[in-house]
């Protein structure tokens, strides 16, 4: 069994020290994803991350991608978010075998879309 991965975008320093923290807690590493991958399969972004280069990230807000995370742990974790006050990351994601195929910005526009039709589907009457 593969030791669970966080993979983050954009999480700032004092955020990113809070997720650091959580990870530690739960046994899971914790692995920033730089804009240099962010055009590399999810399911095989490499185990350290490639040196940084001149690139942007294609996107503004904080993703997350759990990876190997067994049901138990992903519950653990997410409630762990809310309670060390990092909620809401309204952009969140388990690795499945149909989503390893994408790259870092395909699945920020899905879940972005899903995010769309979750608050059309709040304020519908």
């Amino acid at each position: 069994m593969q030791q669970p991965v966080l993979y983050s975008w954009n999480f700032s320093a004092p955020r990113m020290a809070a997720l650091q923290a959580l990870c530690g807690r739960l046994g899971v590493r914790l692995r920033p994803v730089s804009p240099v991958e962010c055009t590399l399969p999810l399911g095989r972004l490499p185990a350290e991350p490639l040196p940084a280069g001149p690139a942007v990230m294609p996107f503004p807000e904080e993703m997350l991608l759990m990876a190997f995370f067994p049901d138990a742990l992903c519950d653990a974790f997410l409630a762990g978010l809310r309670a060390a006050g990092l909620a809401p990351v309204r952009r969140k994601a388990v690795l499945t075998p149909s989503n390893a195929l994408w790259d870092s910005r395909e699945l920020y526009r899905a879940l972005s879309e899903e995010a769309e039709r979750m608050e059309k589907a709040r304020k519908a009457p």
